[in-house]
């Protein structure tokens, strides 16, 4: 039996690595080109920890309205922690730190 939908390419973070990529509102800081692609989203993920334990913080001190924005952000950064905790387990990668 042919199936409708070939296999995606596998994903291999052993050689893959960052391009060159601008940020922020003037685009004053880049992410530099070259970096070993599991490195960057260890990185990552140590940002949206810190991201989501300021958010944390910070929904002790706001008012009804203000809590439901930062806790949906929360959410956002709590999903896309969630997403790079999936690649780096699906790679096999030993972290340094203990993810959430």
């Amino acid at each position: 039996m042919k199936k409708p939908v070939p296999d995606p390419p596998s994903l291999d973070l052993s050689t893959a690595t960052t391009a060159s990529t601008p940020f922020g509102n003037n685009h004053m800081f880049t992410v530099r080109a070259g970096i070993p692609a599991e490195e960057a989203l260890l990185h990552a993920c140590q940002l949206l920890e810190c991201a989501e334990a300021t958010v944390s913080d910070a929904l002790d001190h706001l008012t009804l309205n203000d809590h439901s924005l930062v806790y949906g952000a929360g959410q956002h950064i709590e999903t896309a922690r969630a997403l790079i905790d999936a690649v780096l387990d699906g790679g096999g990668v030993n972290r340094v730190f203990s993810p959430r």
